[in-house]
């Protein structure tokens, strides 16, 4: 497969079809591991922030669990409106990027027209693999838990080398997933149908298939990082202020109003950047299911 071509060709469906920003900026929205913006974690301790602490402690008795409780079903809320809107997204862009690529070019009505069809099946894929992860990540938990009792700690040092087989293992699954994505819109096919057609593809071309997730990957780590990067400096200020105790108004007013002009900058950049990764992939597959250019075709099953 050429490389190249494809990395070509996806930045210049990106670039020529600016109305698929906004379908990247919606896939953002479910994207994980695809997200250029990947999550920060900040951990804190108690008496690091003195000027919330204190807020907390003059709320009053029960106020706390109420608010905790009503944080946990915000939280629940966003993750469900943002799961909508990702494979609403996602869907759309890999339509939009499978009809440019035979068109030459595409609408963002017209990209959401064609993925809309799709929605409810990869919606259904979404699903089952979040659940599929959960059982897995809990029957992994149960062991490691019931290793580590039963050999006072010493089984999890054995385990240590199953531990770094899973992270090319998860690499792995994700390019997987990306293809069955692909194969539910690019193809029109059901759920399980899609696992199988994906299958097929991966295996009989995971070399190219590994250096493409390889090459689109570093795209997406060196452009999040570039994207949140003036973020990081905008809000370093503001959190060690936070932390010196009572905050400057002046300081958190500038924080907030920086952050509020750097927001659609953030979003557009992020729209793009998912754009053309997802795009990558898209043409990806359909070089390699013999769909568009020079490819390795690979048989459907039946």
């Amino acid at each position: 497969m050429d490389y190249g071509d494809v990395l070509r060709r996806a930045w210049d469906i990106t670039w020529k079809n600016k109305g698929l920003w906004i379908l990247g900026i919606l896939a953002g929205c479910g994207a994980n591991g695809g997200n250029p913006s990947q999550s920060l974690s900040w951990q804190t301790s108690q008496g690091e922030f003195p000027f919330l602490d204190r807020s907390f402690e003059n709320l009053p008795p029960g106020s706390l669990e109420l608010i905790i409780i009503g944080l946990i079903c915000l939280v629940l809320l966003i993750v469900l409106v943002f799961l909508v809107l990702g494979t609403l997204g996602q869907t759309g862009l890999i339509a939009g990027v499978n009809h440019a690529d035979e068109e030459g070019a595409v609408s963002l009505s017209r990209a959401w027209s064609l993925g809309l069809p799709h929605f409810g099946r990869m919606l259904g894929m979404t699903l089952l693999v979040g659940a599929a992860v959960l059982v897995l990540a809990l029957v992994v938990a149960v062991v490691l838990v019931a290793g580590s009792i039963v050999t006072v700690g010493v089984g999890l040092i054995c385990l240590i080398p199953l531990i770094c087989l899973m992270v090319p293992l998860a690499f792995v699954a994700q390019m997987y997933l990306k293809f069955v994505q692909n194969s539910i819109v690019v193809e029109g096919r059901g759920i399980f149908d899609s696992f199988q057609r994906a299958w097929q593809l991966v295996s009989a071309n995971l070399g190219p298939v590994i250096v493409m997730g390889i090459i689109l990957i570093l795209v997406a780590a060196v452009g999040g990082f570039l994207l949140v990067l003036p973020m990081i400096a905008l809000t370093f200020p503001l959190l060690v202020a936070l932390s010196s105790g009572e905050p400057p108004q002046g300081t958190v007013v500038g924080g907030v109003l920086c952050f509020v002009v750097y927001l659609p900058v953030l979003l557009a950049g992020s729209g793009v950047l998912q754009t053309f990764v997802y795009g990558a992939w898209t043409l990806t597959y359909r070089r390699l299911a013999g769909l568009g250019m020079t490819a390795v075709a690979v048989p459907s099953p039946g």
